[in-house]
């Protein structure tokens, strides 16, 4: 016969080998299904392996999912807010206003030649835009309306370096001088644009008139309706919200032939 404590002790390592056994098998269960939701998580090291999981978190298998498929867009730049997302509506929106401005009725009605400056006017002018209400996400450093504004700006000299290097191939050193003169009358014309905006119509024109008519206007009907449609545009962007301009851009710009002075 057995003892006391021997009883004790077979009765107690029988119930720990029916009580436990089951738990650990559900448990090999849930990191197995895991391991096949996330093979390709796992395989690019996006996420941790389930042997790393930190007992007791409790987790559930749909907020581990979910936390895998955030993780994963972040990874690839489609999470709102992430750097590479901000750099992608940066070009985006860049290409809403090099694309899509009819450039031909601004060189038509406002009596511009048909040139690489006149392109460059007209697109500074739409940038500019773009910029202002770029800061109205964030304009302190680090913020999203700072970075997507450098990044605007970055997209648009990389586009002007590819058209000026087509026209000016056999000349590349003359090319870059005016590059140079066009990027200080870039920062000039911001300020002078901003400085009219937040102010009365007769800045702006003034504003409009040294820069993008270049002291060559004497249409006055000319300026009143390129400040009409400047006052126009900006307030269109005012009224779209975030996800239409900084997540996914929607942009969609006024037609200047119904803009009439």
């Amino acid at each position: 016969m057995l003892c006391t404590r021997a009883v004790a002790r077979v009765g107690s390592a029988a119930s720990k080998t029916w009580v436990t056994q089951p738990t650990i098998r559900k448990t090999h269960a849930k990191f197995s299904v895991f391991e096949q939701s996330c093979r390709l998580c796992s395989s690019t090291g996006v996420v941790d392996s389930p042997n790393k999981t930190k007992p007791g978190t409790g987790a559930t298998p749909g907020a581990v999912e979910d936390g895998i498929l955030k993780r994963v867009l972040t990874k690839v730049g489609f999470a709102p807010n992430t750097k590479a997302r901000l750099k992608v509506s940066s070009h985006l929106l860049y290409e809403s206003v090099a694309d899509k401005i009819n450039y031909v009725v601004f060189f038509r009605d406002f009596n511009l030649p048909n040139t690489f400056n006149s392109w460059f006017l007209v697109t500074e002018l739409h940038v500019w835009l773009l910029l202002m209400r770029s800061m109205a996400e964030g304009s302190e450093t680090g913020e999203d309306g700072r970075f997507l504004r450098n990044c605007i700006v970055e997209a648009m000299w990389g586009d002007v370096n590819t058209r000026a290097k087509k026209l000016g191939a056999h000349n590349p050193s003359r090319t870059r001088q005016q590059i140079e003169t066009l990027s200080e009358q870039f920062q000039a014309a911001l300020i002078a644009y901003d400085e009219g905006i937040m102010s009365d119509d007769r800045v702006l024109a003034s504003a409009l008139w040294r820069r993008f008519f270049e002291m060559n206007c004497e249409d006055y009907a000319q300026i009143e309706r390129l400040v009409k449609y400047v006052r126009q545009q900006a307030a269109m962007l005012d009224n779209l919200p975030r996800d239409q301009f900084i997540i996914k851009p929607k942009v969609a710009w006024l037609d200047l032939d119904k803009c009439k002075a």
